[in-house]
C-alpha cells in the first residue's frame, strides 16, 4: 500500500457503517444487547450475513452465539419466508432478549407471521 492510496480507516468504516440502514426489530434488538452489556454484530456484517444467506439460498441456518437477536434477525432477513434458523446461546438473559426481538418482528419459534 502506498501513501496516496486510501486505507480502510476509522472514517471509511464509519461511512460504511452510516449507509446501512436497519429495520425497527433490528434496532430494538441493538437496544437490547447494549443494556445487556453484549456485543452485537455491527450494522456491516448483519448486511453481508443477510446477503451471505440470500446468495446461498439458505434454507437452514445455524448460529451459536443467540446474543440479543441481531444476527439472527439479519440471517433471517436474507433467508426464504420458511428458511429455518437454529440459534443456541449459554446465557439466559440473552434467550429472553432474543425471544423479545423476534416476537418484535413478527418472528415466532413455529415460524414467521
Amino acid at each position: 500500500m502506498t501513501e496516496s492510496t486510501p486505507s480502510a480507516g476509522p472514517d471509511l468504516i464509519a461511512y460504511a457503517e452510516s449507509a446501512i440502514v436497519e429495520d425497527d426489530a433490528v434496532l430494538a434488538a441493538r437496544a437490547r444487547a447494549e443494556e445487556l452489556g453484549a456485543t452485537p454484530v455491527s450494522p456491516a456484517v448483519g448486511a453481508l450475513l443477510a446477503l451471505l444467506a440470500r446468495t446461498a439460498d439458505a434454507k437452514a441456518v445455524a448460529e451459536i452465539g443467540t446474543g440479543t437477536g441481531v444476527s439472527g434477525l439479519w440471517l433471517l432477513n436474507g433467508m426464504a419466508a420458511d428458511g429455518v434458523l437454529t440459534t443456541i446461546d449459554p446465557e439466559p438473559e440473552h434467550h429472553r432478549a432474543a425471544r423479545a426481538s423476534f416476537a418484535g418482528a413478527d418472528i415466532s419459534p413455529a415460524g414467521r407471521a
